[in-house]
């Protein structure tokens, strides 16, 4: 049963119960990655951390984020813009060592604010900013790629920083993945390598992920299924909605507020700007779109 016997990267043991609901969870990062195109990592994080420490469930997001980036990169080769690519890899190494630092650290119910907040901040953006000005300027990569460096080491997240980067730069959509996940695939491997050599990475986490490969198997299956039959607009904003919930009770955990004091405020808000500005976002989205 030592095979079965894992630690926390502070030597605490896991409960069974515990990883078994891990394993669970991860069904989701496969699930919602491929009926919405996004998502996955940034979805299972915050809920993985309600039940881990953020020193196992952020290595856990990489290993597995660098699986499926580098699948992607392979089939999306010819069309990455690898200049672009190679210019944000470059500066995300020196985001890398203050993501983390912060992880070794800082106090895990600060770091568990952040990550919520930073969720927050995202859905809100996504729900609300329809789409960017054009902003084709080279130098962008330079403080987009430390960026991501630091979130992609500290939370698993380093796509929201990327994306952003993309649509600034209005990269066609073939070159928009492909530089992506070319990122995402360096990025993520420089990421484990620090994570290795700061003693974060542990063998326990390794195996973690290994035992969650069938769920996410499963995720994978299921997500196809479903993603032939729903609206990806419509799981896109469910997405969004259970992102802003979840980082509300990251908030919630760490501060110790009650949950209507964590749910209140966040939603209340949406449901204003939605009553403000929610048909002129359907809108111009719409145009976008035709």
């Amino acid at each position: 049963m030592d095979f079965f016997t894992l630690f926390t990267p502070d030597g605490v043991p896991l409960d069974y119960g515990v990883m078994a609901v891990v394993i669970a969870i991860m069904f989701m990062y496969t699930f919602v990655g491929i009926c919405a195109g996004f998502g996955g990592a940034l979805t299972t994080m915050p809920l993985i951390t309600l039940l881990l420490p953020l020193k196992m469930a952020a290595p856990m997001s990489v290993i597995v984020g660098t699986a499926t980036a580098l699948y992607a990169t392979w089939l999306s080769r010819k069309e990455t813009q690898w200049k672009s690519a190679l210019v944000l890899i470059l500066f995300s190494f020196a985001g890398i060592p203050v993501g983390i630092y912060a992880l070794s650290y800082l106090p895990d119910h600060i770091m568990k604010i952040g990550l919520g907040g930073f969720l927050i901040l995202y859905s809100f953006y996504s729900l609300f900013i329809p789409r960017l000005p054009v902003y084709d300027k080279n130098w962008l990569a330079m403080p987009i790629g430390v960026i991501a460096g630091a979130l992609g080491s500290a939370f698993s997240t380093n796509g929201p920083p990327v994306v952003i980067y993309g649509m600034l730069r209005n990269l066609a959509p073939a070159a928009f993945r492909g530089t992506l996940n070319a990122f995402f695939t360096a990025n993520n491997i420089a990421i484990i390598g620090g994570l290795t050599t700061s003693g974060i990475l542990t063998v326990s986490t390794i195996k973690l992920v290994l035992f969650c490969v069938p769920t996410m198997i499963l995720g994978s299956l299921v997500g196809q299924y479903v993603h032939k039959r729903i609206s990806v607009n419509v799981f896109r904003v469910m997405v969004f909605l259970l992102l802003i919930a979840s980082g509300a009770m990251l908030i919630k955990g760490a501060t110790g507020i009650s949950t209507l004091s964590a749910l209140l405020p966040v939603f209340g808000l949406l449901l204003v700007l939605q009553i403000l500005f929610g048909k002129k976002v359907a809108a111009i989205r719409a145009a976008s779109q035709s």
